[in-house]
């Protein structure tokens, strides 16, 4: 029978197609459930945020009723690595069993695919820096590569990642600095040929950034970025409310500033002879800056949030372009200021199109350090050119306190069906979350002395890895010394820059190390059986104070009069702890502990949200409790003393 015949309950029950060709499948009720709710959403239109725990078989579950759909679908996940992941993995799986499956289109931002512009400029010794000594260093696999390549993908390079990684800064461009239709290379463009593709696609695989792109690739006349559908279903849906709001505020932060403004000093000093008024405008920079403080703290700036029309910051935008005028001529004639000026840039720009839009800016005052943000929250949905289109999110942390009210409320959706799926996962039998009835609590100075004394205890006595999550890379820094000298185990750390996939495999291949971790690492990664045993986080995950995201949800609990704690930092950070917990089981058979050793879960009234939100498992402050949880789940590492559990107070 033809897969487009078969409804998806028939291909997923016992006797489908799945079910004899599919290696070591098998029928979940859970995920039967989920891709017959999101097939009946295809097909009637239906908009709905659906949660789906860990262990349900989400991907299946919406993958599947989309292939087997006659409707146009966009399917959106969070990032490329996931993108890729479903490309290479799910989808190949299910042509294989299904061959009769329509095809899946794939498109990724204009930073993915090589630039014929770049690589001739690069080339051409156009380019400041090491372009051209890079491309003539790999010269013989980039000719061989661009003879073969049919997508122009530069993650299909023949090279190792991070030689990747230092090539496509010079052989790729993001979507604001593309030359569109003026550009010589137009017609030969493997980005284009990409959008020309998925705009005829009826089924098109994209990641949250395009999703959520802005209208830079309209004011270049390239046309609408996605195609018009029928249906977009949202995979990792939990992210959109912060990535709403990182896509569209742009700051200019007084710390920021004067870091900029060092720079500039450094860089062009002995270099001034021709550009004297340079030194003047820097410290006429420095003294109109702190004007503007002074004003707006006389104005009650003080008190919260306080919106400016973009108009008043005239003079600030005239000084802005005065500098950039003055290190333009710098960068031809005598230094490099590549960085400098395309910051100053982003500044000017972040100053014209909000005095153009006659829109207001918004200034707050964190730690006495200035900072102003223009928000410009365009509505995602807009960009698929339709006014009958169906939303189908879905993520494993959708909900808090219970409800959808977070998640709903932070993207102004109205109207929405919803449902959870429970987890297939046995937390009550065999998980445990430990908070460690001695710990300080985090505002105390020796806190992560001690979380990380308490850690290394339990990595003396656990049988498997463990995967530390920190609230931030100075908490991570903080007990990163003390972890390397008294573990015992292989250390790994996560650092920006660090090749991603492959410290991953480094843990999951190296037994009973310990992966320090912030970050993306909270979410997305699947390790399973003994590779991972315990998750310990040392704090709850509430941003910082001076994040844009912690400005926006100020700026936006003040007009809706509600509070930018309980409504916003709580939930977001209890979203955000439930997808680091969620590490720890990933298959039926997987056991282990996660450790928390933020004690404000117990102490605080706001602390009840976060444990109710968790899976149902057991909570302990008794180190013997933990001891005899380790070893009825045969966890405990044979040798261990049982001298830590005997320092528990009575």
């Amino acid at each position: 029978m033809p897969a487009l015949n078969q409804s998806v309950e028939e291909c997923l029950s016992a006797t489908g197609p799945l079910a004899g060709d599919w290696p070591g499948y098998r029928v979940r009720e859970e995920q039967v459930q989920l891709a017959v709710e999101v097939e009946k959403g295809l097909a009637e239109g239906l908009s709905m945020a659906l949660e789906a725990s860990t262990g349900t078989g989400k991907t299946l579950s919406y993958l599947l009723p989309a292939l087997l759909s006659r409707r146009r679908v966009i399917l959106s996940v969070g990032n490329l690595t996931l993108q890729d992941h479903l490309w290479l993995g799910e989808y190949q799986k299910l042509r294989t069993v299904l061959p009769q499956l329509r095809q899946l289109t794939v498109l990724k931002g204009c930073d993915n695919y090589f630039c014929h512009h770049r690589f001739q400029l690069a080339r051409e010794g156009r380019l400041p820096g090491q372009g051209q000594t890079l491309v003539h260093q790999f010269w013989a696999e980039l000719s061989a590569w661009l003879i073969q390549t049919r997508s122009g993908e530069i993650q299909t390079l023949p090279l190792a990642a991070d030689q990747i990684s230092e090539l496509s800064a010079v052989v790729t461009l993001g979507a604001d600095q593309c030359l569109g239709h003026r550009c010589s290379h137009f017609a030969d463009c493997y980005f284009q040929k990409a959008r020309q593709q998925a705009a005829q696609a009826d089924l098109l695989l994209i990641n949250h950034t395009l999703l959520l792109s802005d209208q830079r690739l309209f004011e270049k006349g390239m046309g609408a970025l996605l195609p018009a559908v029928d249906c977009v279903i949202v995979d990792e849906a939990h992210q959109l409310p912060e990535l709403l709001i990182r896509r569209n505020t742009e700051t200019i932060e007084e710390y920021r500033l004067q870091r900029w403004i060092q720079a500039v000093r450094r860089q062009t000093n002995g270099h001034l002879a021709l550009f004297p008024a340079l030194p003047v405008l820097l410290s006429q920079l420095e003294k109109l800056w702190q004007l503007i403080r002074h004003q707006l703290q006389q104005q009650g700036l003080d008190q919260g949030v306080k919106t400016v029309a973009a108009g008043s910051f005239k003079p600030l935008e005239e000084l802005l372009l005065r500098l950039r005028e003055q290190l333009s001529g710098l960068h031809v004639s005598a230094v490099d200021l590549t960085r400098e000026l395309r910051q100053l840039t982003q500044w000017i720009e972040l100053l014209q199109q909000a005095r153009g839009d006659e829109s207001v800016l918004y200034c707050d005052l964190v730690e006495g350090q200035l900072k102003i943000v223009a928000a410009r929250l365009q509505n995602p949905f807009t960009s698929l050119n339709s006014d009958a289109v169906a939303w189908i999110f879905l993520s494993a942390t959708l909900t808090v306190d219970g409800c959808f009210e977070y998640f709903t409320r932070s993207l102004e959706l109205s109207g929405l069906q919803t449902r959870r799926y429970h987890s297939a996962m046995d937390y009550e039998q065999r998980a445990m979350l430990w908070v460690p009835a001695d710990l300080p609590l985090p505002s105390a100075e020796d806190f992560f002395e001690a979380w990380t004394s308490r850690l290394l205890h339990l990595a003396q006595q656990l049988d498997g890895g463990i995967l530390a999550l920190f609230s931030s890379h100075q908490a991570l820094q903080a007990s990163l010394p003390l972890m390397q000298e008294c573990s015992g185990r292989t250390v790994l750390v996560y650092e920006p820059g660090v090749n991603r996939h492959r410290l991953l495999q480094q843990f999951r291949q190296q037994a009973n190390s310990i992966l320090l971790a912030t970050g993306s690492f909270w979410e997305g990664i699947d390790v399973q059986g003994a590779a991972l045993r315990c998750v310990a986080i040392d704090k709850l995950p509430f941003a910082a104070p001076d994040d844009v995201v912690s400005l926006a949800w100020k700026y936006k609990a003040g007009l809706e009069q509600s509070s930018v704690f309980s409504d916003y930092m709580v939930p977001h950070a209890v979203t955000r702890l439930r997808q680091g917990v969620g590490r720890l089981l990933r298959a039926t058979d997987d056991c282990g502990l996660v450790m928390l050793g933020d004690r404000r879960v117990l102490k605080k009234t706001y602390g009840i949200r976060f444990l109710q939100s968790l899976p149902p498992m057991p909570l302990t402050e008794s180190e013997a409790e933990v001891a005899a949880f380790l070893s009825r789940m045969g966890i405990t590492r044979k040798g261990a003393s049982n001298e830590f559990f005997s320092t528990e107070k009575n």
